[in-house]
């Protein structure tokens, strides 16, 4: 697959942050204890959380009229599993790409897969004991993760090293986690056309948080021959790609309310796409693809979600014009 030869985009910026070293009080170890806090944060990947954790809160609320705190609970649980586990295997990556946290874990790698197994074997039970039914597609979840990762595929290869299947794949675990929980979990029956026209919308606007992942870290992987899209088609195919999706996952909504099949309150999501075109082009096109950068994009999503719910909270109308 040749790579085009269009302009890139800005270049990404390794961080060139000194490591880690203990700190002394005041103003010093103020910033020592700052710079902890940045690694926790790429280390855990809050802002991954907050907006895979407000998308089942979301869509098990429009599915229900009801918060499936349950639900939300082992959506959150499966990805801290998921995503500690993703740092750990992908060492070389984020050394070449300068993420924060790589030199921490490289040195409790081993602790850190070995609490992640025990966690995800503990939830599990734990959910199987309050909610049988979900179990199926935890372990649906559980074991794709486990597949991007770790090579246990045929020729020991791993999703996250397979083109196009890497970025699918984590599409595929956003969906099971964000819809399909809730689906499972939530006390009424769920229109499958339903279902689909959030699907639609869902998937291809999750697809550009991972390109503009891709984008930020397309140095390393080009180096360490990762096939991303970014690395084997370029920025700025890449670019166009994230476009494309955006107006994919915006008209399935519009689709799907001209036909009748999504509420108004289904149909207002669209400012989802909506506010990541802004953001894609302000931060991402005009001034550069960083690890900073494609964080703040995810808590503004995440923001984004938030006021939706408090536009609930304070009993604003969710039905449109009558």
């Amino acid at each position: 697959m040749a790579r085009t030869a269009a302009t890139p985009l800005p270049p990404s910026k390794p961080s060139t942050a000194a490591p880690l070293q203990p700190g002394p009080s005041g103003a010093a170890g103020t910033t020592q204890q700052s710079r902890w806090l940045a690694v926790c944060a790429h280390v855990v990947r809050p802002h991954i959380l907050a907006i895979a954790c407000g998308a089942a809160l979301t869509f098990g609320w429009l599915m229900s009229g009801l918060y499936l705190w349950l639900a939300v609970v082992f959506c959150a649980l499966d990805w801290f599993v998921v995503n500690l586990m993703n740092r750990v295997a992908d060492l070389a990556e984020d050394r070449a790409n300068g993420i924060l946290g790589t030199e921490w874990l490289a040195r409790n790698g081993r602790r850190v897969e070995v609490a992640c197994a025990l966690l995800a074997t503990a939830s599990l039970a734990a959910g199987h004991a309050l909610c049988p039914a979900l179990t199926p597609v935890r372990v649906a979840f559980t074991l794709i993760g486990w597949a991007y990762n770790y090579r246990v595929l045929p020729g020991r290869r791993r999703f996250k090293e397979i083109y196009a299947a890497k970025n699918g794949m984590s599409g595929v675990l956003f969906v099971l986690s964000t819809i399909a929980y809730p689906a499972v979990v939530g006390p009424v029956a769920v229109d499958v056309r339903w279902l689909v026209a959030l699907v639609a919308f869902f998937f291809p606007l999750e697809i550009t948080y991972e390109i503009i992942y891709d984008l930020r870290d397309v140095a390393g992987d080009r180096a360490l021959a990762v096939p991303t899209f970014p690395a084997v088609h370029g920025e700025a195919a890449a670019a166009m790609l994230v476009w494309v999706l955006l107006a994919a996952s915006a008209g399935a909504l519009a689709i799907g309310g001209a036909l009748g099949v999504l509420r108004f309150r289904d149909v207002v999501l669209i400012g989802g796409p909506l506010q990541q075109a802004v953001l894609f082009r302000w931060l991402i096109l005009r001034r550069g693809a960083t690890p900073g950068r494609a964080m703040a994009l995810t808590w503004l999503g995440a923001a984004q979600i938030a006021s939706y719910h408090a536009w609930i909270g304070l009993g604003l109308p969710l039905d449109g014009p009558s």
